[in-house]
């Protein structure tokens, strides 16, 4: 059976070369999987393009701006560099363990050639880069499953109601038995 499924992304940036860009930056995702074997290792995209599953439904993600460095902005999957070929969610067992995907504001080389830009890479690293150049930072990427709701449990039925179902079963009994004296 299909599931949306929600999770939280937490980074915590501890590597800057300015102290007052530390910290901790969120986000959230969500992705129906449908199409996961859960067995092994795989990969989801929101097209599902060669060897990649379809079923990212949401990427978002509060930084600050590449201009100031000081307004907090949700960036989200069209923000990425190659949406919407990426962003990318890996699984390992049909656990979501890590994202890969660029923000490259202009295209201008983002985090790899020391521009404005950020990106999620392998092993849960975070890098930025802000202010064409001039703050920059690394941190460690968490992805947690947010819990599903438990499913519903019915309410006890109030003695009315139990009183109403116990009569109720009686009467037919009633019935049954008149019916049988009749024959």
């Amino acid at each position: 059976m299909a599931a949306t499924i929600g999770g939280t992304i937490k980074v915590n940036v501890l590597k800057v070369n300015d102290p007052k860009f530390a910290g901790v930056y969120t986000g959230d995702f969500s992705y129906d999987d449908t199409h996961l074997t859960k067995v092994g290792e795989e990969v989801m995209t929101i097209n599902g393009g060669i060897g990649e599953r379809r079923g990212l439904l949401s990427f978002n993600f509060r930084f600050l701006d590449f201009a100031t460095a000081l307004t907090p902005v949700t960036y989200t999957a069209r923000d990425e560099f190659t949406f919407p070929d990426t962003p990318v969610l890996y699984f390992e067992n049909g656990i979501p363990i890590q994202f890969g995907l660029q923000v490259i504001p202009g295209n201008d080389g983002g985090v790899w050639g020391g521009n404005n830009g950020f990106m999620f890479a392998d092993p849960g690293i975070f890098q930025f880069v802000l202010r064409n150049g001039t703050i920059q930072g690394e941190g460690t990427v968490t992805l947690d499953i947010n819990e599903s709701p438990p499913a519903p449990v019915p309410e006890n039925a109030s003695p009315f109601a139990s009183l109403l179902a116990f009569l109720g079963l009686g009467g037919v009994n009633l019935w049954r038995k008149s019916k049988k004296a009749n024959n």
